[in-house]
């Protein structure tokens, strides 16, 4: 079953999966692609969309190259996968802490950094953990609350 609106052009399908996923070649987009029921996607197609979508290959927490939208315009929706790789979130009053599987943190951190928010005043990702400052410590709670909304974890 295609994960996405039938009407979703292969570009907005692209974009969406390297928001939602790490590749690191582009054969395995152009496979993913054909998965999701884009017919006949060639490599040429693949590395076409990359350019146009501003994707960049950079390293991710092990060093790793993987495709890497560049550029955002729109939110990020967040699918089942990447709840899926939320261990817990909590905090201590001082910081937001997102517990991931090992290699998700830079996903995480990223998909919460994409839109400014005025609870937030920044992440740091590391392998298997998201740091949240708040902009206001007093106002941690509600901090707390944005990042699992923007993660799709229920409160």
């Amino acid at each position: 079953m295609n994960a996405f609106p039938p009407d979703e052009n292969i570009a907005a399908a692209c974009k969406r999966l390297l928001q939602q996923q790490s590749f690191t070649t582009q054969d395995d987009i152009r496979q993913r692609l054909i998965d999701l029921g884009y017919d006949d996607v060639s490599q040429s197609t693949v590395s076409r969309l990359l350019s146009r979508l501003g994707v960049a290959k950079i390293p991710n927490a092990y060093g790793k190259k993987v495709y890497c939208l560049t550029v955002e315009s729109e939110p990020v929706q967040v699918g089942s996968s990447i709840a899926s790789q939320i261990e817990f979130i909590t905090h201590n009053q001082l910081v937001v802490v997102v517990k991931t599987h090992p290699g998700s943190a830079q996903l995480v951190a990223r998909l919460i950094d994409i839109q400014p928010h005025a609870e937030i005043l920044g992440t740091v990702g590391g392998n298997d953990t998201v740091m949240v400052a708040p902009k206001d410590i007093t106002r941690i709670e509600q901090c707390e609350q944005v990042v699992k909304a923007r993660l799709g974890i229920p409160n």
